[in-house]
């Protein structure tokens, strides 16, 4: 007998409108016939065709059982074609009778048909675009589900649902009828579908949490049925999304960017061991109905651990639109095909559900699905910032409303807080945050993440005053004569601009002012916070700064004379202050009496000195940087007591022209043309700095091409870290495939690296050095030998780790689908950091940098509280903490993950009494695992890799 696979392509050939592919074709949309306007094989023929192409596969796993019936339905169909020069229909019903033999053999496979509707949020259009498709593409869904009784449709993203409620509210009955008949399927478990890598540990927790409240309050949805992480689209998925899930309760995964190879059906680990069971697509994730679906079901079959079922997710546009009349008839039509697996209209959980019988025997992948699209880690600079800013805004301001709640009984403005989440987890969608989108969708973002910043500067703010309020700070002596004080209620809306900083008016008046230093770490910090004193009418020269127990601290003005801010007069200080885990201390200012009336004398330096180096140096630290360029070009860690800088090199923006057929949003080309950002026209120190202050530092202003950056570098009293404030006016842009402008900071070392570690969601990760653009949540380090050498920034997450350098990409000016996406000024935060190979610690030191110390002014009154406090400690060998909020019940929700894959131990510290404890998943719900009270603390082992909560009575 001849190869069938030849009979039957000869045979193929032969029949009229065929069109053989040369590789594979997306389905979705007209086919290449109808738009070439060629008329494809009658239905017929196109069904006995695709049945003898199942049949072939289906006897090859069968061995080879019906390949005799086969070879006698394509000779009798050959000998037609060879007679008539034309199949007719009694011809394909006569050799379908031939195969009738298979029928039993064929329906043992089943395709699941899950009709979806891609809708991109606001990718390449604005908000009002989106609402419409979404509504226009549901509208379509329910006329069909009219018409065609057994029709099922699986709709993503919880965000689309809100659409519904807020803009077509009467479609709601609708869809909740549908949703109870089984027919349409929720597959949300995030707010939208969003980005896996950037979105902190928190943000993706909240995007589950969000969304089940959400449809459960407001489509009546069992929080429970939603067990499938829906991320098709996503641009690769960060290592711990395994656990994440697992701790709430989501047992499945949707994907099909990321993880090369031959995989369909999988168990994906996360490093703590949980386990997803995950399916990635062969297709897309809008194909069409073709015939294609079940042939190809036998060889997806055995990448499946040998399922029978397949899935097959269909639904035209990346715009909604959603399956179409063909699409369903197809599938109707097809299901009637004899020889051909059962199509049966069904949903992802019943695939899944299905998929469980397998499991045991599906390949196992152990580490994160990375990478693709790696530009979109730096495209659209102004997104990511207002994320990273909005994060920890958010972390703020529920950590110190709950502690408030607590300790003085202060509201909770939970419902306020949830919809600031919600707005920011609309801009996570993967091509919001990802900056591969249009001007419009970035203006829509800013504008969500500044109605998130309103809520949490007030609720932050409130939360400190009512803390504020209730300090004892009777003791401290005042002013009495302030009848012509103007400084109360001075600074209203000052230090809050670029998304960052809390509110923090003047409530003090005369020359004493009290202020109180608030930390959000779980761990005592020391470090310099900066304070804004307002229309203080004493001498500057005499300034002194004291805890309340009168011992006065170290400090450096920053101003050496008032400043005018809307008609109130200002300056800045910076105090060195040290501040309880989660909690406060107590400054006071004032004018000290005058020891000796000042007499002043010619200034002693009387000659011009050599030019020199700038030397920023402390205990931890010693940098020298170039006098002419500015380039950094000493780096000794002191602890190690090595230099880290590749000598005759240095550290220093540099600016790139990448290749523009290989660049875009999503994208960043192959490098061209590189050159260190070294035009420096204006270098010297900052009036400030004092090499026996607690702030050293620089300022210069460097030109490159077109744009001007002006840089601050300072390096504090007992910091790890020596940091870089620029302020980048960039105007570079490409046209006319012109080379792709793109601004690094790069920093080459000088000692060999073992391997490179960033913070991911939920914990950090280990990998060797590469050619690419890798994400990190805050940091990527380089690991020389015992210790650690970082980048940390606070809005950036793109990052080059390869060949001894260490490489952070601060602004990709892509062409599309944005032209323009950066120009503008950009404010950027950049560290450089020394610290011990520990992930915990490397993380902690990294969320100092990026949430500085804040403040509240306070007057003189009478309190329960001490001048001093921890509200809440959290001590732990490798787990950090990740989130402080008040539970549904109202106790306090503490939430942490282990950090170095070790067992470690837990103790939450409160300053009152802890009456009862219990752990928790994601949805507070009780868990069986061990915690242990004693007076005021709590206490419980958590596992490598984890996360886990505690409520705390």
């Amino acid at each position: 007998m001849s190869n069938l696979s030849s009979k039957y392509t000869n045979l193929k050939r032969m029949v009229g409108g065929n069109r053989e592919k040369l590789h594979y074709e997306e389905t979705f949309g007209m086919s290449i016939e109808e738009l070439q306007y060629i008329t494809p094989p009658n239905k017929w023929i196109r069904r006995i065709l695709s049945e003898i192409e199942f049949a072939i596969r289906l006897s090859s796993v069968n061995d080879n059982k019906f390949d005799e019936i086969i070879d006698h339905a394509i000779d009798y169909l050959q000998k037609a074609m060879d007679e008539d020069g034309v199949l007719t229909k009694a011809n394909c019903f006569a050799a379908e009778e031939l195969l009738m033999l298979c029928k039993d053999a064929a329906k043992e496979y089943r395709l699941i048909l899950a009709g979806h509707a891609h809708i991109d949020m606001n990718w390449m259009w604005g908000w009002q675009e989106t609402v419409a498709a979404t509504l226009s593409t549901f509208r379509t869904v329910l006329h069909l589900m009219d018409e065609y009784p057994d029709f099922c449709f699986s709709q993503s993203q919880a965000s689309v649902y809100k659409i519904v409620e807020d803009y077509d509210p009467a479609m709601m009955d609708e869809i909740k009828k549908r949703i109870r008949e089984g027919r349409w399927e929720i597959t949300a478990t995030a707010w939208v579908e969003t980005d896996k890598n950037m979105p902190n540990t928190e943000s993706l927790l909240r995007h589950i949490q969000y969304t089940r409240d959400y449809l459960k309050e407001h489509w009546d949805i069992n929080p429970d049925s939603l067990e499938v992480d829906f991320s098709p689209d996503t641009f690769g998925h960060s290592a711990n999304i395994p656990e994440i899930d697992q701790f709430a309760n989501v047992k499945y995964y949707y994907h099909c960017r990321g993880l090369d190879g031959d995989n369909a059906l999988y168990r994906w680990k996360g490093q703590s061991g949980k386990e997803v069971l995950v399916y990635r697509e062969q297709y897309w994730y809008n194909s069409a109905i073709t015939p294609l679906a079940g042939i190809g079901i036998i060889d997806i079959s055995k990448r499946c651990g040998g399922l029978k079922t397949g899935l097959i997710v269909y639904g035209v546009g990346n715009h909604g639109g959603g399956p179409t009349r063909r699409d369903i008839e197809r599938a109707i039509e097809m299901n009637e095909w004899p020889i051909f697996p059962v199509m049966q209209f069904g949903t992802f959980r019943e695939f899944f559900q299905i998929a469980e019988s397998v499991k045991d025997k599906l390949p196992l992948v152990q580490h994160e699905l990375n990478y693709i699209l790696t530009g979109c880690y730096t495209t659209q600079s102004r997104i990511k910032l207002g994320n990273r800013h909005a994060e920890a805004a958010l972390y703020n301001a529920e950590g110190w409303s709950a502690l408030s709640s607590h300790t003085v009984k202060a509201p909770y403005m939970k419902n306020q807080l949830k919809e600031a989440w919600q707005k920011v987890l609309f801009t996570h969608f993967h091509d919001i945050l990802t900056g591969s989108c249009v001007q419009e969708s970035r203006e829509h973002a800013m504008g969500l993440f500044a109605n998130a910043m309103a809520v949490t500067n007030t609720q932050t703010s409130n939360a400190l005053r009512n803390i504020s309020e209730h300090i004892d700070t009777s003791s401290i002596i005042i002013d009495k004569d302030i009848e012509s004080s103007q400084s109360e209620g001075a600074g209203v809306g000052y230090g809050i601009e670029n998304y960052a900083g809390v509110p923090s008016p003047e409530r003090g008046a005369g020359k004493t002012r009290i202020f109180q230093v608030f930390n959000s770490s779980g761990h005592t910090r020391t470090q310099l916070v900066e304070i804004t004193v307002w229309d203080w009418v004493g001498d500057m020269r005499r300034i002194q700064v004291e805890d309340t127990q009168g011992n006065e601290l170290p400090f450096q003005l920053v101003d050496s004379e008032l400043k005018c801010y809307w008609d109130h007069r200002y300056f800045r200080i910076l105090v060195n202050a040290s501040v309880p885990a989660f909690g406060y201390t107590t400054l006071v200012l004032k004018e000290s009496e005058p020891k000796e009336y000042t007499i002043y004398y010619q200034p002693e330096q009387r000659t011009h000195h050599a030019v020199c180096n700038f030397i920023l140096e402390n205990r931890f630290i010693r940098a020298e940087f170039d006098f002419k360029t500015g380039a950094l070009i000493s780096f000794i860690d002191k602890e190690s007591g090595k230099e880290q800088i590749r000598f005759g090199e240095c550290g220093s923006l540099v600016y790139i022209e990448t290749e523009a057929d290989t660049s875009s949003a999503w994208v960043i080309g192959r490098y061209n043309n590189l050159e260190k950002v070294s035009s420096t026209r204006r270098i010297h120190d900052l009036p400030y700095s004092s090499k026996d202050g607690i702030r050293q530092g620089f300022e210069m202003e460097q030109v490159i091409k077109n744009s001007v950056i002006k840089t601050v570098v300072t390096l504090d009293k007992d910091s790890k870290a020596l940091t870089y404030h620029f302020e980048v006016d960039w105007h570079e842009v490409s046209r006319n495939h012109s080379p792709v402008p793109v601004l690094v900071y790069t920093l080459p070392l000088q000692a060999q690296v073992k391997e490179y570690l960033r913070d991911i969601p939920a914990g950090a990760l280990y990998r060797s050095g590469e050619h690419i653009e890798v994400a990190g949540l805050q940091y990527a380090a380089a690991v020389v030998e015992d210790r650690l050498i970082a980048l940390v920034t606070d809005c950036k997450y793109g990052y080059r780790c390869a060949d001894q350098n260490l490489t952070c990409t601060l602004i990709n000016s892509s062409t599309s689908p944005d032209p323009y996406p950066e120009r503008g000024i950009h404010k950027i935060k950049l560290s450089v950091a020394v610290a011990p190979n520990c992930p915990k610690t490397m993380k902690e030191l990294a969320s100092d940098l990026n949430q500085p110390l804040c403040y509240q002014p306070s007057g003189s009154h009478k309190g329960i509280l001490p001048s001093e406090s921890s509200l809440l400690q959290f001590d732990s060998e490798t787990a950090v903490l990740s989130a402080v909020l008040q539970a549904d019940d109202e106790s306090l929700l503490v939430r942490c993950y282990e950090t170095c894959g070790k067992q470690s131990s837990v103790t939450i510290t409160m300053n009152q009494k802890v009456n009862s404890a219990e752990m928790i998943d994601l949805m507070e719900n009780s868990v069986d695992k061990k915690v242990t009270i004693s007076d005021s603390s709590v206490t419980f082992e958590i596992e490598p890799h984890t996360i886990q909560a505690v409520k705390i009575q």
